[in-house]
Order: structure tokens, then C-alpha cells, then sequence
């Protein structure tokens, strides 16, 4: 085999690797956090036109360390019902939209880890805590706090 076909072979081999790599990072991702949430928040219709749109926010599923990371990669809109979220279309396979009503949220809890303020989920079912930073996450704390009447669920 010459210089030439192991150029050739590279040239085809990496993409279809680092393709392979990115489905099975997206499924483990997926597998590790998402799915947790698919049996009781699955959405299967579009998202209402009238809600509050947050892009590129950050979200943890379960605690942090340890935790399901998704920095700078999720949408959330919320609206008077609840709240939506789904990747960004790089991290959206195997990862479908949730709908969480507020009647399944049981807290809302600012936290603050050194210079990073951050709003904890917690819930009424057995799924894992959510933790959301910036904007996306005092939005929602301020839209349960106006539904419960700033009092904890």
C-alpha cells in the first residue's frame, strides 16, 4: 500500500469517524439525562407563538459536578403553562422537546457559586434536578415566582 491510498483511506476515514463519534456522544448525552425526563415531559406538538424565547442557554441535568452538562446549548421558552426546552439543532438527535408544566415544579431555589448565580429546579416526580444560569434561569424563576405568588410551590 502506497502514500497515496493511505492519504485516500484518511481523507474518507476521519469524517465518517468524528460523524460516528458526534451520534454517540449525542446518544450517551442523550441516554444520560434527557431520557430521564421523555416518559412524563415528551412534546409532540410545536411550541405556542406567544412565549419567552431564551437561546443559548446553560443547563445541568442532576448535580454539578457529575451532572449532564448542556453549556450554552439549550433553548427554553416559557409561557403561562410552563416551559420548553430542546438543544440546538447540533445537539437535537435523540433529544426531543419537553414540555415541564409548573405544577410539576416543586422549587425554584437561587443558588450562587462564586461569581456564577444560577436557579435550581427541583420537581414533583423522580427526575433529576435542573439547574439553569443566566437569563433563562431568573426568567424562570421569575415566571413561578408570578404563578405562585412568590410563595415555594
Amino acid at each position: 500500500m502506497n502514500n497515496t491510498h493511505l492519504i485516500w483511506i484518511f481523507a474518507l476515514g476521519f469524517p465518517l469517524f468524528f460523524v460516528a463519534m458526534w451520534l454517540f456522544i449525542a446518544r450517551i448525552l442523550s441516554w444520560a439525562g434527557w431520557s430521564k425526563f421523555l416518559p412524563a415531559f415528551a412534546w409532540d406538538r410545536p411550541v405556542p407563538d406567544h412565549v419567552r424565547r431564551h437561546s443559548l442557554a446553560t443547563m445541568v441535568i442532576g448535580r454539578f459536578p457529575g451532572g449532564v452538562s448542556y453549556r450554552n446549548a439549550v433553548s427554553v421558552w416559557i409561557d403561562e403553562r410552563g416551559f420548553y426546552l430542546r438543544p440546538m439543532i447540533l445537539f437535537r438527535l435523540f433529544h426531543p422537546l419537553l414540555h415541564i408544566g409548573w405544577d410539576q415544579v416543586a422549587s425554584i431555589e437561587p443558588r450562587k457559586t462564586l461569581w456564577i448565580k444560577a436557579h435550581q429546579l427541583s420537581f414533583r416526580r423522580d427526575v433529576p434536578m435542573l439547574t439553569f444560569g443566566g437569563s433563562a434561569g431568573q426568567s424562570l424563576f421569575d415566571a413561578w415566582q408570578a404563578r405562585n405568588g412568590g410563595r415555594p410551590g
